[in-house]
């Protein structure tokens, strides 16, 4: 799928700009909410992965800890 999206700026002031976008985030504002959906549900997962991969990194770190310190008890 091959997409091209042209953007061209006219007008007098910001304002208008301002106006003009403002109306065609209103006129699609379903397609508008999938893309923040799809965005958000990435954004999660992200931030879960990191989460989880530090949480794991923690638990292993405590683990061989807890290991060495048996092995050492035991000696």
């Amino acid at each position: 799928m091959t997409m091209k999206i042209q953007i061209t700026i006219e007008g007098e002031d910001f304002e208008e700009l301002i106006k003009e976008v403002s109306a065609l985030l209103e006129n699609n504002r379903e397609e508008l909410k999938n893309v923040l959906r799809l965005l958000a549900k990435e954004a999660i997962d992200v931030i879960e992965e990191s989460a989880i991969l530090d949480r794991g990194a923690e638990l292993y770190i405590k683990l061989n800890r807890a290991i060495n310190y048996k092995y050492r008890e035991k000696k």
